[in-house]
């Protein structure tokens, strides 16, 4: 089923074939000729003095309610974090007593597995997200080169300075890319996404560097976060304007795209949510910040979402990047 929205006032519903979470994961992951493998042994997690085995899986889950990260499977451990409802996860591991491992942020941590429900995904999806999560897991300082990735001189993996037009955000801007061919369609353009990314995501280390990987004179960087964590407008300014204010010296301009409109969904986000996430940075992001109105567009022309109500179908992205480009003045 997919829902439509928008300037005919009405609910549309029609048959729709599964449409997976096909996301670029970022930057150093959006290379072609990547190749993945997925072991099979399991790892170990040290719980308590015991080890707790930890077997490898590969696939998304939408949290069911607002649940507690931990740093270990096990309640006792260090609390890193809170999964809001409705937030995607890349889940990576599982144990045999209820716990899922999970990429969360720049690292990875544990949430019960009866507070998320599992995602249906194809194919290059669950590859897209084996490939975030063995990125992640990697020692610091120990780059994931793979067979075809491009080397300069030193062995250090080298990433082509892409684009003149970055888009970056959460699973709404991978899927946006992959529904209009992605890079490889649209030279000069790259497409900077995390699966289920928010302000955690966004403050790492390791998702500037992708961001700024792309960055050249003139470049133009087209922001589009929020959906996944609404409430956190007050971490999004601050970091914004410091990314934007760094991008700003190396020539570029920036763009805050404001987060799109939601369908009914079963996650408790509202548009009333949405409408307030995008005034407070609407009025608060710095003045050399330029704004695209992408809700305004979206509830004024129509838009059709997925059945979880918060992402779009693939005819709603290929508008939206239409739109986004026409704004900048590509």
């Amino acid at each position: 089923m997919k829902r439509e929205f928008g300037k005919k006032g009405l609910w549309g519903r029609k048959s729709l074939r599964a449409w997976g979470f096909a996301v670029l994961v970022s930057a150093a992951l959006m290379l072609p000729g990547t190749g993945i493998s997925v072991s099979a042994a399991g790892k170990a997690a040290v719980v308590q003095g015991q080890q707790k085995e930890v077997v490898p899986v590969t696939l998304a889950a939408a949290v069911l309610q607002e649940s507690i990260v931990y740093e270990l499977p096990e309640e006792n451990s260090a609390v890193i974090g809170t999964a809001l409802s409705g937030q995607a996860l890349n889940i990576c591991g599982q144990t045999a007593d209820g716990w899922y491992e999970t990429v969360f942020g720049n690292g990875i941590g544990y949430i019960r597995s009866d507070g998320a429900a599992e995602i249906a995904v194809d194919d290059g999806m669950a590859a897209a997200l084996a490939q975030q999560a063995q990125f992640v897991k990697a020692p610091a300082g120990q780059p994931q080169v793979t067979e075809g990735q491009p080397q300069d001189v030193a062995g250090q993996p080298s990433y082509p300075a892409a684009g003149n037009l970055i888009f970056a955000g959460d699973s709404r801007t991978g899927q946006m890319g992959n529904a209009v061919g992605g890079s490889q369609a649209w030279p000069g353009t790259a497409f900077v996404a995390c699966f289920g990314g928010g302000a955690e995501w966004l403050s790492g280390q390791k998702a500037k560097q992708d961001i700024d990987s792309f960055v050249i004179p003139g470049s133009v960087i087209i922001l589009n976060y929020g959906v996944n964590d609404l409430a956190r407008h007050n971490d999004y300014i601050p970091l914004i304007n410091r990314y934007a204010a760094d991008w700003k010296k190396k020539g570029a301009t920036v763009y805050f795209a404001s987060v799109g409109p939601v369908g009914e969904n079963e996650y408790g986000k509202r548009n009333w949510a949405v409408e307030y996430f995008n005034g407070q940075l609407n009025g608060q992001l710095d003045k050399s910040i330029g704004r695209i109105d992408m809700y305004g567009y979206l509830t004024a022309s129509g838009y059709t979402t997925l059945p979880d109500g918060l992402h779009y179908t693939p005819d709603t992205y290929a508008k939206m990047f239409q739109f986004l480009c026409q704004s900048v003045g590509r």
